[in-house]
């Protein structure tokens, strides 16, 4: 991917407007900030606990994993992450896991979108 199309892409995988409004929402931006920070740190940990689960083939464990990823990245804004973690969700729901190992190929990709535009973004 060309350094264009790599912060094009970085953009696109965080939605600024989400933290604005938590911090909006706590009367407090530095709470805003702090959760970017925790939730960047986590996004590691988060995406290995979604791949274990599903290469275990641990239902209950996957879905755990995908609803923690998919309510974070609702409140931080990471946009990509969350449309994945709720394909992924829908998918664990339908017990199909196939379709839900194939999108988790995505996930490593997305979670460095959104490292990269949260660093930005902290930058700031």
């Amino acid at each position: 991917m060309s350094d264009d199309a790599s912060r094009l892409a970085d953009g696109q995988a965080l939605d600024r407007a989400a933290l604005d409004k938590l911090a909006s929402d706590m009367e407090d931006e530095s709470f805003a900030l702090a959760f970017a920070r925790r939730y960047q740190q986590l996004l590691e940990r988060r995406v290995s606990r979604i791949e274990s689960a599903l290469e275990d083939a641990d239902l209950d464990r996957a879905m755990d994993a995908l609803l923690s990823l998919k309510v974070s990245s609702t409140t931080a804004g990471t946009r990509e992450l969350m449309r994945l973690a709720t394909d992924m969700e829908a998918d664990v729901r339908t017990m199909d896991l196939g379709s839900a190992r194939r999108r988790a190929d995505g996930l490593r990709d997305a979670a460095a979108r959104a490292d990269r535009a949260l660093a930005a973004y902290l930058r700031v």
